[in-house]
């Protein structure tokens, strides 16, 4: 039973299953460089974004990776590269979360950096800890997200409560860079790290010419056998 499971895969066999389970989780769990589907499907209506998204689909890959434990146990180059990608996941949300303009995307980079820290549990081998993590940010997530059209009134509220503004501050590592580093790295924040680009130039264009590709091989096969054509005719 869970988690004294054993596998009998050996290290590389497990090295080149769990990066597979490892580019799968990443892609549901919003994980990089796959973060931006997330504050898109927020655009959606506030409980089911918040029961669905926020507590059950954001954790299916981290809870996937938790499940297959014993898998990951048997490779340390593989623990290596799932802490880094929960770190660098982590690092990155944190700072796109900072510069957001509305509430539901602010919620949802968070989520994908506590999701960060849940896999970097996991490659340390903390996965009660992970398991109790999972749990206590499903039920906080929901909350904030059903409260987030509140947002602005309770604001108001706890202004009104304490006299007073509240503090607008930063975290310190920010406040000792310099002016241009600050205006680059909000940048980079606020463009949620040139993800979307990133992947529009690197996966997709590439696969959409390889596909073309392969369609004038078929329409030239075609043309050369029997003078047929694989594309529909057009319209006049």
């Amino acid at each position: 039973p869970w988690p004294q499971g054993q596998t009998h895969m050996d290290a590389w066999t497990s090295l080149t299953v769990g990066i597979l389970l490892l580019v799968a989780a990443s892609g549901k769990s919003g994980l990089i460089p796959f973060s931006g589907w997330l504050p898109r499907a927020m655009e959606g209506p506030t409980p089911s974004s918040a029961v669905f998204y926020g507590a059950l689909s954001i954790h299916l890959g981290a809870y996937l990776l938790l499940r297959l434990g014993p898998v990951f146990s048997e490779s340390v180059l593989l623990r290596v590269l799932m802490f880094g990608l929960g770190a660098s996941t982590a690092i990155f949300a944190a700072m796109t979360s900072r510069v957001q303009t509305d509430v539901k995307s602010a919620l949802a980079y968070s989520s994908v950096c506590q999701v960060g820290i849940i896999v970097m549990e996991i490659a340390l081998g903390l996965w009660y800890l992970a398991l109790v993590h999972i749990i206590g940010h499903a039920f906080l997530r929901s909350l904030q997200l059903l409260r987030a059209p509140t947002l602005l009134r309770d604001y108001r509220t706890l202004e009104n409560a304490i006299g007073g503004r509240l503090a607008n501050g930063q975290p310190m590592w920010v406040s000792g860079l310099e002016k241009n580093r600050q205006v680059q790295w909000y940048r980079f924040a606020l463009e949620r790290g040139y993800m979307d680009s990133m992947i529009d130039h690197l996966m997709l264009k590439p696969f959409c010419r390889l596909f073309k590709t392969f369609e004038r091989i078929e329409d030239y096969w075609l043309k050369a056998l029997d003078g047929r054509s694989s594309r529909p005719p057009q319209d006049s």
